[in-house]
């Protein structure tokens, strides 16, 4: 008997799928085995039955439809089998020819036979099996139209859209989510699918699932990931500026803006930082469980080495549930006012006599003004009370609030106010208040920022602010083993030493 297998695209057949094969016939059938490639540079296998009268011959075509890896030939419980049946026109032609001689002590019908379930195992193999496919939202696509776009009827899309409704707004669809489909062969059609499941990620923790339904409706399902928090240090020395140094650190900038903030207290970011002063974070990150980045945490701890002065500070929580930053001292270094209610600024005018720039004549600059963006945000620069929020005069867009020990603050020029705020309203330290803008009489965008102590303005760098609270007892001992075990972990941390995560959440909570 020889078996004869004729490939269109042999390269698309892998040879070691072939060798497979053989050892398949050499294993059930006790057969030899060679195999050449033709002038047409096709790839004929022969396997011969030494003793057998029988010929088989398995013609498979049509090859150039394979696209996708997913398409390609594989060898499952030793039997070729094709991923695709649409994509192969698979034609087996059991002939029985050149029985002229009988075998002895062998039936030639059970030959016949034992050919036949050889081609009916590769035939079962070849059936229809699932179809995926990933897709990629472009601009200005609908989840409907996607899925219209790779043959789903309006009729099944529109059913799907609305079953996602329940966990997902399909209208918040944007360009770049991947849409994972999958379409399952139709029983009794050896030639047709039909859409059965879709999953789409709403956030690396979260995502929709989309399964078709007995009834040939579709229901959704909410899948979630736990949230795991790691921990992560860096160190950032300073070339050109602050913000430039923490990036090339690698260090996230919502976690720079949230350390320089806090040293905010006592430091002049635009006037007190020089090349060679050094930041070092460490902080929390959440990610999946795979490891993708999901969000920024808490600064655990800061060093910030400024002209010479180093100043560490630690995030602590104390006995009555109050978390603050402290120095190495247990001192907290939280003051009555910042010294810098904006962040990413430069000083453009300081306090004092000046040539006003509108005006033309010299005049009494009684503020200091920070050049930024339009739509900066701006921070109360201490805990108190709203006074005034509104246009006010030259100044434009004006807040002012009122704090202890006779201070008040003023912020003019604003491009809009934070939402809630009028007089009246209590503002915390470092919560947003406004955006820059360019309103009144002002040249271009800019913070216009005055201290204002028993209602005169004053130059804010002669305001001695009150120290904060200060660790002692039994809590000033907790701190400060606080601090020698972040010390250790930051320690290992920039050694390369993997710090295992600590807490593990539902991202239901992390809302």
């Amino acid at each position: 008997m020889t078996l004869k297998i004729k490939l269109m695209r042999p390269d698309l057949f892998p040879e070691t799928a072939l060798k497979k094969t053989l050892r398949w016939c050499g294993c059930y059938l006790s057969v030899r085995h060679r195999y050449i490639l033709t002038k047409k540079n096709r790839l004929r296998l022969r396997v011969a039955l030494p003793s057998a009268g029988i010929f088989v011959s398995v013609v498979l075509l049509s090859f150039s439809a394979f696209t996708s890896p997913s398409r390609a030939i594989y060898l499952h419980n030793d039997v070729i089998a094709f991923t695709n049946k649409n994509d192969i026109d698979l034609n087996l032609a059991v002939t029985q020819k050149n029985l002229k001689h009988d075998i002895p002590g062998q039936d030639q019908n059970d030959r016949l036979r034992e050919t036949e379930r050889f081609a009916s195992a590769i035939a079962q193999e070849t059936a229809l099996l699932p179809r995926e496919e990933t897709l990629q939202v472009g601009k200005g696509d609908t989840l409907a139209g996607v899925l219209q776009k790779i043959g789903v009827s309006a009729g099944e899309a529109y059913k799907a859209v609305l079953a996602m409704e329940k966990y997902y707004d399909p209208r918040k669809i944007r360009p770049g989510q991947e849409i994972q489909v999958r379409f399952d062969p139709v029983e009794d059609d050896d030639h047709s699918y039909q859409f059965s499941q879709m999953k789409l990620e709403i956030d690396p923790l979260t995502a929709v699932s989309l399964n078709r339904t007995a009834e040939n409706g579709f229901e959704s399902t909410l899948l979630e990931k736990e949230a795991v928090t790691q921990t992560y240090a860096a160190r950032a020395v300073i070339d050109v500026s602050l913000y430039g140094a923490t990036y090339q650190a690698g260090i996230p900038a919502s976690v720079a803006a949230q350390a320089l903030r806090v040293f905010s207290w006592d430091v002049d970011f635009q006037r007190d930082i020089r090349k060679g002063d050094a930041l070092e974070v460490m902080y929390e990150q959440l990610e999946t469980p795979e490891g993708v980045y999901v969000k920024s945490g808490d600064v655990i701890y800061a060093r910030l080495i400024v002209n010479g002065q180093d100043m560490p500070i630690y995030r602590f929580e104390t006995a009555d549930g109050d978390t603050d930053f402290y120095t190495d001292k247990g001192a907290s270094i939280r003051k009555a006012l910042l010294q810098t209610p904006i962040d990413g600024a430069r000083i453009s005018s300081g306090f004092g006599m000046r040539q006003h720039p509108v005006m033309g004549y010299s005049k009494m600059h009684k503020g200091i003004d920070f050049a930024a963006a339009r739509g900066t945000p701006i921070y109360a620069a201490g805990d108190g009370t709203v006074e005034k929020a509104g246009p006010y005069s030259s100044f434009g867009n004006y807040v002012r609030i009122r704090h202890n020990a006779g201070l008040k603050t003023a912020y003019a020029h604003l491009n809009g106010f934070a939402k809630g705020m009028s007089a009246g309203s209590r503002v915390k330290q470092g919560q947003v208040i406004g955006y820059v803008g360019t309103t009144g009489r002002s040249t271009g965008p800019h913070l216009h920022y005055e201290v204002l102590q028993d209602n005169r303005q004053v130059n804010p760098k002669s305001i001695k602010m009150q120290q904060g609270k200060v660790l002692a007892g039994k809590e000033l001992e907790n701190f400060k083993s606080r601090v020698a075990e972040v010390n250790r972990r930051y320690t290992a941390l920039t050694k390369g030493t993997k710090v295992a995560s600590r807490q593990v959440e539902r991202e239901s909570a992390l809302r």
